[in-house]
């Protein structure tokens, strides 16, 4: 997953900070000068994260803000050209030992690729079209450059930002999870667990279940005090309206375990929304209402 770093000052500290930096810390190797016209991305040192609705039509969807420089006098307009390069996630995964996937350029348009800067308008959005659900599994990115400008000068620190895709319904998220796994014909595997666990979309009303532990999609068990998990059982739940589970996909799609999952009768498997919102999941596998059976219940802890 990203990392993260976060940077903390008060109103006080940080005009203190600023005011004892050396220029060229601050903008890199460009010394500031008011009357150098300089585009950039906002904020392009760092990945930004753009959450989507799940869709399966194409959307336009804002992903990034294109500026003038802050210091920047600027007295005519500027058209200013973004393009997708997939080298440029390639080279922020090895930078920070992240795995997201380039986005194909045949998945997504920049709408308009040219954008328009102006002395009033200083600031805009750069906007794609795509469909969610092509990038609704897995671990997406974008990466954006700009190219040219017809007034000023391309910024050397903020010319490129990565900008990382999640396509989510609501019941999308991270959960800790607290399960019972009832197994009579392996004592070993039959008795409680708990970790945490992501529900990641899959469509318009459901999420499979991702252990980031074991890097795949999971469902978590005890085998004798150990964490541990079957290679071809992960719980894909659907909801209806009301939130209660309709139906639990085996979402690996193995045959042997099954290539559904059956909710035990009477369990009443659903989303408990709120303000700390709760799934409840009872399922078995193998046709066995008795044996092989998880009860699973998630309970939210953030967004992913």
């Amino acid at each position: 997953m990203m990392k993260r770093y976060y940077l903390l000052l008060s109103l006080a500290a940080g005009l203190s900070v600023i005011s004892s930096c050396r220029r060229d810390y601050i903008y890199g190797d460009i010394t500031p000068n008011t009357d150098r016209v300089i585009v950039e991305f906002f904020d392009g040192k760092n990945a930004k994260d753009v959450a989507m609705d799940y869709a399966t039509g194409v959307i336009k969807v804002d992903v990034a803000q294109l500026q003038f420089m802050v210091r920047s006098t600027v007295n005519s307009n500027a058209t200013v050209k973004v393009v997708g390069d997939p080298t440029i996630v390639s080279d922020y995964n090895t930078a920070n030992g992240t795995s997201y996937t380039p986005v194909p350029g045949g998945l997504f348009a920049l709408d308009p690729s040219d954008i328009e800067l102006t002395p009033s308008e200083r600031k805009k959005n750069v906007s794609i079209r795509i469909n969610p659900g092509n990038v609704a599994t897995g671990e997406w990115a974008i990466g954006l450059k700009i190219v040219s400008t017809t007034q000023g000068e391309i910024s050397q620190t903020s010319s490129r930002i990565v900008v990382v895709l999640h396509v989510k319904n609501k019941y999308d998220g991270k959960y800790h999870l607290k399960g019972f796994y009832t197994r009579t014909d392996n004592p070993a595997y039959n008795g409680p667990f708990e970790t945490d666990v992501e529900m990641i979309t899959t469509g318009p009303n459901s999420v499979a279940m991702y252990w980031p532990d074991f890097g795949d999609f999971y469902q978590p068990f005890s085998n004798a005090g150990s964490l541990t998990a079957f290679s071809n059982v992960a719980p894909e739940a659907f909801f209806n309206a009301g939130d209660q589970v309709t139906s639990i996909n085996n979402f690996t799609g193995d045959p042997v375990a099954g290539p559904f999952m059956t909710p035990s009768p009477g369990a009443n498997s659903r989303f408990v929304p709120g303000a700390t919102p709760v799934i409840y999941l009872k399922y078995y596998y193998n046709t066995n209402p008795a044996n092989r059976i998880f009860a699973d219940t998630l309970i939210y802890t953030g967004s992913r």
